[in-house]
């Protein structure tokens, strides 16, 4: 294929930096992971004990899956299985939306089509660097993992897990870039792609729950139509299958073949769903500049409000199921543990869950306020700020729409919940808000001081959820203290209104504040 290795060789040195701390730091977790489990799970009944604490807490098994098999590596590794995967997953879908169609928004694409290259060469390139990227994770973690007495077949299926994972998503990332117009409207439906496998793959594996804490012998169905369910069932060093392979290779053959077959065909930045040309005259909503800034948002918004109401409908139609195990004592136990004593398992669940789904928000904040930043470096703000147009009032107007946004989104997650679980939950939903916005705020500053920093929101943003693997990393305490989700409530019948919440408002605005004030005193795409 022409140009092909040159392409690649472009595509590795932009990324070089990044491909190794994510392969370091994978393999870290690995390592660390056993590493520990090893040591807290010597004793048999101690390792029995935690099997069975894990496989009876609902909010766990949605989290990361049941434990299978009573084994040091399937107790010990039961958190990079599936959410360490899907972060992996998230990770190579967004390598490969980079390189594909936010490099044709911005006009990279174009002027490297100037040369002798292959139009489908690009979407390969980036194929190969994510597929890369999670094979040699896969395969450095297997043989650490062996190197430390680790159980070889589990070793090797584990690391197996690990680069299926990330192939598959890269590949349906392939396609979502293919399909959309711009690279914000890619990543939004890839997002939803897999934000839906894992929550398929929780519905699946929590309504097999038994009362007892004993390990299911297959998920629900609906783990069944999540590729991230079919991974699961790999079952690293707790049965150690290879059947669930066949299908996730089969799914990724198949995503390549369509992504590259559009990409064959269609025109250089089009896409399958093509963007509406709008009226030959604007309404007379249009006739300010929050008004552009909320028709820039408006789809994502929708989109996001209506995905978090039907996961909060999800959600809150999870607790028939986990009332079935409130009697069990060993579960009650934990919960003290947890949740603090006199805490229902249905309110250590959603707290849990509204957890999660806050970093999720945040993922949406930052993408609103990077908005800004695209806008600068494609030059459409130059545009824009030619006219009488104040750049103090353009730049508040992204921030205004972050916070709106991000609230409305927690709210119908709320409203969803307490609609299918018969109670007010609204309020624990919106509790971890003020930590959203802290994370909204750093993301919104990096990128007022310089339009190239934009990346560094995501960046924490992956350190907060890094920080859910803290003791598998024998971090300090005061390591996992620095993430602001941290410091919130969102277990129903907590108080909500405390001095951290309100340290993280003041934290929040303030960053916004600065934000606002450093993007008006630089130059445009400075």
């Amino acid at each position: 294929m022409t140009g092909l290795v040159p392409t690649l060789r472009l595509v590795l040195r932009r990324d070089r930096i990044q491909l190794i701390v994510w392969l370091l730091l994978y393999v870290s977790m690995a390592a660390s992971a056993y590493s520990v489990a090893k040591t807290n799970y010597a004793d048999p009944a101690a390792l029995q004990s935690a099997a069975l604490a894990a496989t009876e807490n609902p909010s766990l098994v949605a989290l990361f899956g049941p434990v299978y098999s009573a084994t040091v590596g399937a107790v010990g590794m039961i958190k990079m299985v599936v959410m360490m995967a899907a972060a992996l997953g998230l990770l190579t879908g967004l390598l490969v939306i980079r390189h594909t169609r936010a490099d044709e928004e911005s006009g990279r694409r174009e002027m490297l089509g100037a040369s002798a290259i292959d139009r489908t060469a690009p979407p390969i390139a980036a194929l190969i660097e994510s597929a890369g990227l999670s094979l040699a994770i896969g395969v450095l973690s297997t043989l650490t993992l062996i190197g430390m007495g680790a159980d070889a077949r589990g070793s090797v299926v584990f690391g197996l897990l690990w680069a299926l994972v990330g192939i598959v998503f890269a590949a349906f990332a392939l396609v979502c870039a293919q399909v959309t117009e711009g690279a914000r409207a890619a990543r939004g439906l890839f997002a939803v792609g897999l934000g839906g496998a894992y929550l398929l793959r929780a519905l699946g594996d929590v309504s097999v729950l038994d009362p007892d804490g004993a390990a299911p012998a297959e998920p629900g169905w609906a783990s069944w139509l999540s590729p991230l369910g079919w991974a699961q069932q790999l079952r690293p060093f707790a049965g150690d299958r290879l059947w669930p392979a066949i299908p996730l290779i089969l799914l990724s053959v198949a995503f390549v073949a369509v992504a590259l077959r559009l990409a064959a065909n269609r025109d250089l930045g089009a896409g399958l769903i093509p963007v509406g040309r709008g009226r030959e005259r604007a309404s007379t909503l249009l006739g300010s500049v929050e008004a552009l800034t909320w028709r820039l948002h408006r789809g994502q918004l929708i989109g996001w409000t209506v995905g978090f109401l039907a996961v909060g409908a999800a959600f809150g139609g999870m607790g028939s199921a986990i009332d079935s195990l409130a009697g069990n004592e060993g579960t009650r136990e934990m919960l003290e543990r947890i949740g603090g004593s006199g805490s229902s398992l249905l309110d250590v669940f959603f707290g849990a869950e509204f957890s999660i789904m806050a970093m999720a928000t945040a993922a949406l904040g930052i993408s609103i306020v990077n908005t800004a930043c695209s806008e600068e470096t494609s030059g459409r703000a130059e545009y824009l700020l030619s006219a009488p147009v104040q750049r103090l009032r353009w730049y508040v107007s992204h921030l205004t729409a972050a916070v709106i946004a991000t609230s409305v989104a927690t709210l119908a997650l709320g409203v969803g919940v307490s609609l299918t679980a018969g109670r007010q939950l609204i309020v624990p939903a919106m509790a971890a808000l003020p930590a959203v916005w802290v994370i909204t705020a750093i993301a919104a500053l990096a990128g007022a001081l310089s339009a190239q920093w934009a990346s560094v929101g995501w960046i924490v943003l992956a350190a907060c959820v890094m920080m859910l693997v803290a003791d598998v990393l024998k971090l300090p305490d005061w390591v996992s203290k620095l993430s602001p989700f941290n410091h919130v409530a969102t277990q129903p019948g907590a108080t909500v209104l405390t001095s951290a919440t309100l340290v993280l408002v003041a934290i929040a605005a303030l960053g916004l504040i600065a934000a606002a004030t450093s993007e008006s005193r630089r130059d445009l795409a400075a």
